[in-house]
């Protein structure tokens, strides 16, 4: 099944449309366009899943005003994570990819984990990090707090963020950064 998602951006100028792919794995595929601190991007991206909704690929296409970019991910079975052919050094424990630019890649955690209500849960992320486009392991936590909301919290920096999400885990509204239209 097929689920569609535009989001708009609340701090500052930035749209991205979203197909989500449950069967027979998940697939995300998704379109970024935002401007930063006067800057414009363009972020493409494809993330490919196993049956268990682990992360097994990735392929990313970035843009700004003075480069671009192209960067495919890849994790194998051991969890061994590699940057176009080169070991990410930190991220081994990590199912997870976090595309930084995109409240889409939070639908992986909150469905591989499958949180009851109450329920909080720690992990690491393989984090794409944006304008860097670079990754980065980054500690994460997850808590449900009723049936399609959750407290999300970076754990190095404290951050939080409540996300309300849909009957498929797809973010409806992600507190004061994105909201579904």
């Amino acid at each position: 099944m097929k689920h569609t998602a535009v989001w708009n951006r609340l701090p500052d100028n930035g749209m991205e449309y979203c197909r989500l792919e449950l069967e027979p794995s998940i697939e995300i595929t998704g379109k970024v366009i935002r401007v930063y601190e006067g800057e414009k991007y363009f972020v493409e991206y494809i993330v490919n899943c196993d049956q268990a909704g682990n992360t097994e690929e990735v392929h990313l296409y970035y843009r700004n005003e003075s480069m671009s970019n192209r960067m495919t991910i890849a994790r194998d079975g051991n969890g061994s994570w590699t940057w176009n052919r080169q070991v990410i050094e930190g991220v081994s424990e990590a199912k997870d990819i976090d595309i930084g630019i995109t409240p889409s890649t939070n639908v992986l955690p909150i469905r591989r984990l499958q949180l009851a209500v109450g329920e909080s849960s720690e992990l690491t992320t393989a984090w794409v990090r944006f304008p860097e486009f670079d990754i980065q392991p980054l500690r994460q936590e997850y808590t449900r707090l009723d049936s399609f909301t959750y407290r999300y919290r970076s754990i190095e920096s404290g951050y939080t963020a409540i996300l309300k999400v849909d009957e498929n885990g797809l973010v409806e509204d992600y507190e004061d950064e994105w909201i579904r239209l």
